[in-house]
């Protein structure tokens, strides 16, 4: 038997979003921009990076590509907290977990 995914949950092309402002744990501030399902207001299903990183930069590239990624797993059902429990967390001077990389911290900010 074929393992098929979830179809995929197309949204509107007007539909609410909001711009958020995330600090990283290294002091870097990041912009990104959540949209939501019309049908249920409080469901994020995409996520997009506005700004925060230097433009061109690689790592600028990897969180664009992450809020892609992010975007695909919710357009097809995941819910942020499913996405969010998978990625690596790591102690804390403090002994608290916090996410390992800006795409935990942003898999965090949607939820």
């Amino acid at each position: 038997m074929k393992d098929t995914p979830d179809p995929r949950h197309n949204l509107p092309k007007r539909r609410l979003n909001e711009t958020r402002r995330i600090e990283t744990r290294d002091g870097h501030t990041i912009h990104l921009t959540v949209g939501y399902d019309p049908k249920e207001q409080d469901r994020p299903r995409e996520v997009f990076y506005s700004a925060g990183f230097k433009s061109g930069s690689a790592l600028e590239f990897q969180i664009q590509d992450a809020c892609v990624l992010i975007s695909l797993l919710l357009q097809h059902g995941h819910r942020p907290e499913e996405i969010a429990k998978s990625l690596a967390r790591e102690e804390q001077p403090d002994g608290s977990m916090a996410y390992a990389s800006v795409i935990g911290l942003i898999a965090e900010e949607i939820m």
